[in-house]
């Protein structure tokens, strides 16, 4: 489950930056908007705490195992409705939403593979 883990890493660095882009451009309304601080700042936390989780399962945690696989399609679902929603936020966040979203779809995928699901399975 290491790519599990770096993708992971990768999502949580990605949202980190992004949440530091926040602060940086917010005297600018048009790039950082009310809903864009709110989801950049539960973006930035919950990466941070499923890639804690993504280290746990790398190391065989089954329970982490599942709560990766849970949070990161919840995290898939979250982002598909932030997409959806036409003019809810700058372009520039909907792309780096769509970066995160790509990053977790490969970890969900990782984590239903048959291999995976294998040696995560109940004993």
């Amino acid at each position: 489950m290491h790519i599990a883990q770096v993708l992971l890493g990768g999502y949580a660095a990605v949202s980190v930056l992004t949440l530091l882009a926040i602060v940086v451009f917010s005297g600018n309304p048009d790039i950082v908007t009310d809903a864009v601080w709110i989801r950049g700042s539960i973006l930035a936390v919950a990466s941070l705490i499923t890639f804690a989780l993504g280290v746990s399962m790398a190391k065989g945690s089954r329970g982490n195992y599942r709560r990766v696989q849970i949070i990161a399609l919840a995290q898939v679902v979250a982002i598909v409705v932030i997409e959806s929603i036409p003019g809810a936020f700058p372009l520039w966040f909907k792309i780096e939403n769509g970066v995160c979203g790509a990053l977790l779809v490969i970890v969900v995928l990782a984590t239903v593979a048959r291999a995976v699901r294998t040696t995560f399975a109940a004993r």
